[in-house]
């Protein structure tokens, strides 16, 4: 399978079970399901100045964290919970959806994710 937007090289890991409380944890330590060529489309991402939930530390130390629309090939076992690692960087795969060939011809059928960077969450 190809992908007609300019390649990066992707280890995609299965999404996770949840523990005994009932939060998924975020798992890279094993083999790759799937590695090859994709795209991320990287966006500006979201910041946020708040002490509570996800925030940083004010104003001047907002917690920040990576937004991105990655796009991988039919192929690829693309799914809600699984982790990406493009470059170094881990994103944890979200809103996992076909992408349908608008031609017709399903030539240029992929999967599109949110892609949201946790290398960040914390306000590291």
């Amino acid at each position: 399978m190809s992908l007609l937007l300019a390649p990066d090289l992707v280890a995609l890991y299965a999404p996770q079970g949840a523990d005994g409380h009932g939060w998924a944890q975020l798992d890279d330590s094993s083999p790759p399901v799937w590695e090859g060529a994709g795209n991320l489309q990287r966006s500006p991402g979201r910041a946020d100045a708040r002490a509570a939930d996800a925030g940083g530390h004010g104003p001047a130390d907002p917690a920040h964290s990576q937004l991105a629309t990655l796009y991988l090939p039919m192929d690829a076992p693309v799914a809600d919970g699984a982790v990406v690692v493009i470059g170094g960087q881990r994103f944890a795969l979200s809103q996992a959806r076909k992408v349908t060939d608008p031609t017709g011809s399903g030539w240029l059928d992929c999967w599109a994710a949110t892609a949201t960077g946790v290398d960040t969450y914390g306000g590291a």
